[in-house]
């Protein structure tokens, strides 16, 4: 519990809203419910949220295909060391609920009360996503990694292998690196492999990437990059991949300072996976590279790539935008949206 306090004071101060009044952080540390981290967990460390088991879902094989994702930093910290309020997560939850996506890639859901939210049917309907993924919370003194995969397809949360960078259908690492106040938490990735139709699977990666300008938090994001990478290279050299989440990485092509080193980690990225940047499908015209992509998703920090190592499947980005009126001034970020579609060779 001491540790959890401490880590809470350290990310309060490092907030820009910090800086301002001595009084009005110690307003804010003296209101925070220390106990509202996320509880309730097995011997593993993961939290389980109510959903449908795998193979519940049944439908039969498809030659094409479409289907559509969002991906959103819940900005899910306590409101009171710089998260969003109560209110305005359960905003998030019902506006999701009204017009679902068929895919939910979640990064900060940190807080206990907000999580048991994404938990409550009366909120989120379980026939909107029926298939969630086990939450890793971390220790009793940790926040744990704070991601969340919800689909509309399933996948067998349950037959997992955590650790040893191998998986059957699902998976939680946390990264070697990290930098700063960065290593008060346990960012890492997930792997949901998601059976889009009969035969058809999907490796869908959810991350959150350290934040940070500083040569040792640019240094960090490589080898996290990398790090997802090697996972790629070892377990998903045949499947069809997305990897999506908070990379925290604007990028910048011209750039001499931060945005040039993270240009510098993805194009290390698609040239040890074979990926390719959302962005690069909008382009039309000769130039279809990393670099040509429109400013506005360059200067975004959370991404999506695909990766098309399945021989018999190719899946395409046919839309990629940043932000909807729906969840405006919700959280600290935008969503982002995609839409896929895919054909059977």
């Amino acid at each position: 519990m001491i540790k959890r306090i401490f880590i809470s004071l350290t990310l309060l101060f490092s907030y820009p809203a910090a800086a301002a009044d001595f009084e009005d952080v110690w307003d804010a540390i003296t209101s925070c419910n220390w106990f509202e981290f996320i509880d309730d967990v097995d011997d593993t460390g993961s939290k389980d949220l109510d959903g449908y088991e795998y193979g519940d879902t049944e439908f039969a094989d498809a030659s094409s295909g479409s289907f559509d994702m969002i991906v959103y930093n819940m900005d899910g910290f306590l409101e009171c060391i710089g998260g969003n309020s109560k209110s305005e997560f359960k905003q998030i939850i019902n506006t999701f609920d009204s017009n679902p996506k068929d895919l939910w890639l979640m990064q900060e859901a940190w807080n206990k009360t907000k999580a048991n939210y994404l938990d409550d049917d009366d909120k989120l309907d379980n026939n909107t996503v029926p298939y969630r993924s086990k939450h890793w919370k971390g220790t009793g003194t940790s926040f744990g990694n704070g991601l969340l995969t919800f689909s509309k397809f399933p996948f067998d949360r349950d037959n997992r292998d955590d650790d040893d960078y191998t998986f059957a259908t699902y998976e939680e690492e946390t990264f070697d690196k990290c930098a700063g106040n960065d290593c008060d938490t346990e960012k890492g990735f997930t792997v949901a492999k998601v059976e889009v139709t009969k035969n058809f699977h999907v490796h869908v990666y959810n991350t959150h990437m350290d934040a940070g300008r500083q040569d040792d938090d640019l240094n960090a994001k490589a080898k996290q990059l990398d790090q997802i990478a090697d996972m790629i290279v070892a377990h998903s050299s045949d499947a069809t991949v997305i990897l999506a989440g908070d990379f925290n990485m604007a990028f910048d092509e011209n750039d001499d300072d931060w945005r040039g080193a993270n240009y510098q980690a993805w194009k290390d990225f698609f040239a040890k996976t074979g990926g390719k940047h959302a962005c690069q499908y909008m382009l039309s015209g000769n130039d279809t590279s990393l670099e040509a992509c429109a400013d506005e998703l360059q200067d975004d920090t959370d991404h999506v790539v695909v990766i098309n190592n399945n021989p018999n499947y190719t899946l395409d980005v046919t839309n990629y935008y940043i932000g909807s009126s729906e969840y405006t001034g919700l959280s600290d970020h935008d969503p982002v949206f995609v839409d896929f579609s895919w054909v059977k060779h």
